[in-house]
């Protein structure tokens, strides 16, 4: 598989994996013990609020949840500047904006950290 298509692919293993609550495709797009999520939650004032845990804890709330199959993502662009590094910016149902930094670990890519913004 080529790499821009196995990046696509990781990076819908994340967003399927959240909207279906499906723990296998969560831990078969992250570097899970490696990876980290930050972000910033968008308080009821208007600010912002830094967060920042470990993609074990994440998955392991994500895989709780109830499904959620009608959420909408779009990756809106991925930019590969290393043969094993690469970046991307994904639409997560247009209440947030995800920045993905991918490795390519063996011959797999897998998210190393993703970087939120809620909208």
């Amino acid at each position: 598989m080529h790499d821009l298509d196995a990046i696509k692919a990781t990076i819908f293993d994340y967003f399927d994996g959240l909207r279906l609550a499906d723990r296998t495709r969560l831990e078969r797009a992250f570097a899970v013990d490696a990876g980290h999520m930050k972000g910033y939650l968008k308080n009821a004032d208007g600010s912002y609020t830094l967060s920042s845990r470990a993609m074990t804890d994440v998955i392991d709330d994500w895989a709780k949840r109830t499904a959620t199959p009608e959420m909408r993502g779009a990756i809106l662009s991925v930019n590969i500047y290393n043969p094993v590094a690469a970046s991307a910016l994904f639409d997560f149902n247009g209440v947030y904006t995800d920045a993905f930094q991918l490795a390519k670990i063996g011959a797999e890519w897998r998210i190393v950290n993703k970087f939120y913004v809620n909208q």
